[in-house]
């Protein structure tokens, strides 16, 4: 099962997104694909950081990179890419439909992603049909 840390987010989210999202962190684990990838939407201070922190450091350097939205055909292009992506910059993307449609691609083939964001306003409506939104209410 799961970290002590994540494990502590049971207390944070709902349990519909905490179980969603212990089942995917357990997917990637254990090489299981997901259809989805995980939007932590909230404030600042909302602990998107710091879960991404807890399951980066659960699943460790193996399993896990770091890649910007900005340019998301390199990932294609990453020689070792890693079985889940944490995003950056998601919210700069929301008018390129090239952008958004290389992210949707990457998901439609497995893999998996998690972002963080405050203004899920700003992501682009068709990347949330293939998005699962966990909010994240606790301020810290």
């Amino acid at each position: 099962m799961v970290s002590a840390e994540i494990n502590s987010w049971k207390n944070y989210l709902t349990n519909e997104d905490y179980v969603y999202l212990v089942q995917y962190i357990e997917n990637i684990k254990n090489g299981v694909s997901n259809d989805k990838m995980i939007i932590l939407v909230g404030p600042g201070r909302s602990g998107k950081t710091t879960l991404t922190k807890h399951i980066y450091s659960y699943l460790g350097d193996e399993m896990c990179g770091v890649y910007c939205c900005m340019y998301p055909g390199d990932i294609i292009y990453d020689e070792n890419i890693k079985p889940l992506g944490f995003l950056s910059g998601i919210n700069e993307i929301f008018k390129s439909k090239k952008d958004n449609q290389a992210i949707i691609n990457l998901i439609k083939y497995k893999q998996s992603f998690i972002v963080g964001t405050p203004n899920i306003e700003r992501v682009n409506k068709k990347l949330l049909e293939y998005s699962k939104i966990i909010m994240m209410t606790h301020i810290f």
